[in-house]
This record gives structure tokens, C-alpha cells and sequence, in this order.
């Protein structure tokens, strides 16, 4: 399980190596915490551009989450919690299904990562 600060360093290793010309900074004041982990405000700057972002970083799997779409920090934790708890409910009665459990565990994935694409939100790796 990550410590806030491990997951302050993981989020902005990770935005980084993706946004190789920019400057990355974590407005601390702003992080709030929550049951999965923490929200970060982060700040990405260029020469000529700077945008704030909303990232979620779980801090049970090492998971960094952004979105393609500017929600309010309640809404994206809100959108985020739901599908968590959607994931949590498939992987715990996986075996009341059928037609088996590799099958059908593929089939939800594939379900919430389609729900969480059209919602904007997106995995950093």
C-alpha cells in the first residue's frame, strides 16, 4: 500500500516521462484524501502553456488515473468510485456466473474499461 508521499513521487514520475517538456507541480494544499487514495491537483507548464489537471492515484495498486474531460474534483471522485465498486462487485461473484469464470471475468474488464473510456478517464503508465 502507498504512503501519500510515495504517491506523490509515482504520479509525477510517471506525467513526467509522459510530458517530456513540461514542468509538473502538485498543489498539496488542494490533494484531499480518500478511502482508495488521494486526488492530486497538478499543474503542467510550458514556454508558452500551462493547464491544471485532476489525477487519482489508488493507493492499493499503484493505479494513476487521469481524464480526457474536465470534471469538478467531486465528480471525478464520484465517477471513480463507481467504477471501483463496480470492479469489486464482478470480482467478488465471478463464480455465480457463467459460462465460467475466465470468460466472464474478461467480459466485465472489458465492460468497465469501455465505461471508463467513455467517461474520459484514462490510465498513465
Amino acid at each position: 500500500m502507498l504512503t501519500r508521499t510515495e504517491a506523490k513521487e509515482l504520479v509525477l514520475s510517471r506525467l513526467k516521462v509522459r510530458h517530456e517538456a513540461r514542468d509538473v507541480f502538485i498543489s498539496d494544499d488542494r490533494t484531499s484524501e480518500h478511502e482508495f487514495g488521494w486526488l492530486f491537483y497538478l499543474t503542467l507548464s510550458e514556454a508558452a502553456a500551462t493547464e491544471s489537471r485532476l489525477f487519482i492515484v489508488n493507493k492499493h495498486v499503484a493505479q494513476v488515473i487521469g481524464s480526457s474531460i474536465q470534471y469538478t474534483p467531486e465528480r471525478f471522485v464520484e465517477l471513480y468510485e463507481t467504477l471501483l465498486a463496480m470492479s469489486r462487485r464482478s470480482a467478488a461473484n465471478w463464480c455465480l456466473n457463467s459460462p465460467g469464470p475466465v470468460l466472464w471475468s474478461n467480459f466485465l474488464r472489458w465492460r468497465l474499461a469501455k465505461k471508463a473510456k467513455a467517461m474520459g478517464l484514462y490510465q498513465v503508465r
